[in-house]
């Protein structure tokens, strides 16, 4: 229970920190406000405790599929906030005092989103076992534990994305926020695909030779990038439009920027 409960917790604890930690990096190295944070920390604490005590009608809804659906739903949710980050982020060079704040609505909207999603599955988790004498003490510490070393990455993720040439900063979080976004469709996909929204197709392949999605380097892929040993066309194709949708922000970013400015 111990090994399991660090497991689960690292899992969800290291998807939000990775996240966030891009986000604070962006915000450093384009000189923002840390404001879109202080507004995200407080609407999250309501929106885990709306989330957790709501669970039971959730999961009765949409003919049982409520609670994957509602899950989805966020992880989409953050994924359009991220492609929007991006979209404003490349503009914000050039008019930062027009761009800052919706800046930090979509950096707030995604960190809402995906804490709600995340802190909401441990509470629940916590919960559950917490009138258990006989595995309460393990879920407790094996939650400290798997917390602590999710932060504890982010931490030394955001260490490293300061540590960068300023000029390499923001493409490198352009890059890893794809990659995040990307894993949140992909995730949201397999939900969906678990309560039969989605249609589910032959695998493309099976990669558990490289890397077991059961193991824990195979859970924390999946948790921070999306990795799914055997993907689905479709799968894959959401993801790589995903990942291109995120580049197209970029583009358009830079194309309106620059009119902008010629004009």
């Amino acid at each position: 229970m111990l090994i399991n409960s660090v497991v689960l917790v690292l899992r969800e604890v290291l998807e939000a920190s990775v996240l966030i930690s891009v986000l604070l990096a962006m915000t450093v190295s384009l000189r923002l406000s840390l404001r879109w944070l202080l507004l995200a920390l407080p609407l999250t604490v309501v929106a885990v405790v709306l989330f957790a005590f709501s669970l039971d009608s959730m999961t009765d809804a949409l003919d049982g599929a409520g609670q994957e659906v509602v899950s989805a739903l966020l992880q989409v949710l953050v994924f359009v906030a991220l492609v929007c980050v991006v979209f404003v982020a490349t503009r914000v060079g050039r008019s930062a005092s027009v761009m800052a704040q919706p800046m930090a609505i979509f950096m707030a909207l995604a960190t809402l989103c995906a804490l709600t999603r995340e802190c909401s599955e441990i509470l629940i988790y916590i919960t559950g076992f917490a009138t258990s004498e006989e595995h309460r003490t393990a879920v407790f510490a094996g939650s400290a534990i798997g917390a602590t070393i999710g932060l504890s990455v982010g931490v030394l993720l955001y260490a490293a994305l300061n540590s960068l040439p300023e000029r390499r900063v923001i493409p490198v979080c352009h890059a890893l926020l794809a990659l995040i976004g990307a894993g949140m469709v992909m995730q949201s996909s397999m939900l969906l695909e678990q309560v039969d929204w989605l249609p589910s197709a032959r695998q493309l392949w099976d990669s558990n030779v490289l890397v077991n999605e059961q193991s824990l380097t195979g859970q924390l892929l999946y948790a921070v990038f999306g990795y799914e040993a055997t993907p689905s066309l479709l799968q894959v194709s959401l993801y790589l439009g995903s990942v291109a949708l995120v580049v197209c922000a970029w583009w358009a970013g830079q194309v309106v920027g620059s009119t902008v400015d010629a004009a």
